[in-house]
């Protein structure tokens, strides 16, 4: 029988395909956006009014405090966990804290329709709406490039599968404290502030609202208040959004940067990459719909199956009151 060819002597490409290399059938992505980093000083210039940020649910967008869940007959199979005890020659998926209560949704009502899935070049991450056309995700998940500049990034609130009920967007501007590169790990202070605001080229909170915003404070440490939602790359494929409730922060260390005071914030919440960016939001009585206190940064912190880390304090609504007040 003859053998096929090795691939050294697959050939050339035809004269057709090199004079057609940059015609329409070529690969094209969004344009890449503009990158301010902000400074205390130009805060300061500002003088905004207020830190905190209420949220906007549009007048036609139902109401559902707490989210529809999956049906059960399209769940995924749950991560499998070692019993402890157990030894094996198997690996299991980190870090989700015995047991698991992450649970797909499929709900476009409010609150839930703000959260989103942030596509990247090679890659994704969870964000969700701040503002008319603002949206806040991890700075980790930008792509930032060597030259101080951004490649492309798109917002697509509540996708679920192919289905994108609200549209997409992509990122024009992003504002920022700090370039956090995830490649070489998260320090401290980098989880503090691993937040940015970026501004969308379509005003999608028209139709899907958006979240409020507030200062994480520690007197809320070990209080069961706080609701997730985010893409992992497991039980959801990156493409499912993924919602976890009774969430508990336990532990905070105070960071500076630039003059702002940041939070790490430590938990054990259940997640796994693909939701970093994703909000950690609680709701207060009176308030027309929750606000974000923390994005998710971190995980196994210190070592394999160490506790997962978000990044929160007063720099989060600054930095979101700033890019409403410079790009309403």
């Amino acid at each position: 029988m003859t053998a096929p060819l090795p691939p050294t002597e697959w050939g050339a490409p035809t004269a057709d395909v090199l004079q057609r290399q940059g015609d329409d059938t070529a690969h094209t992505f969004p344009p890449r956006p503009e990158v301010v980093e902000v400074t205390g000083a130009a805060l300061a210039e500002r003088a905004l009014p207020t830190v905190e940020q209420d949220g906007y649910r549009p007048d036609d967008a139902p109401l559902r405090p707490r989210p529809q869940l999956l049906r059960p007959e399209l769940t995924r199979p749950p991560t499998w966990r070692r019993p402890p005890g157990q030894q094996d020659d198997v690996g299991e998926p980190a870090t989700v804290f015995p047991p698991d209560t992450r649970a797909v949704i499929y709900d476009t009502t409010y609150p839930w329709r703000t959260c989103g899935r942030v596509a990247v070049p090679g890659g994704w991450g969870s964000g969700v709406m701040v503002g008319r056309r603002h949206m806040m995700t991890a700075s980790h998940v930008v792509p930032w490039t060597p030259d101080g500049g951004s490649d492309w990034l798109t917002f697509t609130p509540m996708q679920y599968d192919t289905s994108t009920p609200f549209g997409s967007a992509h990122v024009t501007r992003i504002y920022w404290w700090q370039r956090v590169n995830g490649s070489d790990g998260i320090q401290s202070n980098e989880a503090a502030f691993d937040y940015v605001v970026c501004v969308l080229s379509a005003n999608l909170g028209d139709s899907t609202g958006w979240m409020g915003s507030r200062e994480y404070s520690s007197d809320w440490n070990g209080m069961v208040r706080w609701a997730h939602i985010g893409y992992p790359q497991d039980i959801g494929s990156g493409v499912r959004p993924v919602y976890t409730t009774n969430g508990v922060m336990d532990s905070t260390v105070a960071e500076t940067s630039g003059g702002r005071n940041s939070q790490r914030v430590m938990h054990r919440n259940d997640l796994v990459p693909g939701q970093s960016g994703g909000p950690y939001f609680g709701w207060w009585s009176g308030d027309n719909g929750p606000r974000v206190v923390v994005t998710q940064s971190a995980e196994n912190w210190g070592a394999a199956g160490g506790p997962n880390a978000g990044g929160g304090g007063r720099a989060l609504p600054e930095l979101i009151s700033y890019a409403l007040s410079v790009e309403p």
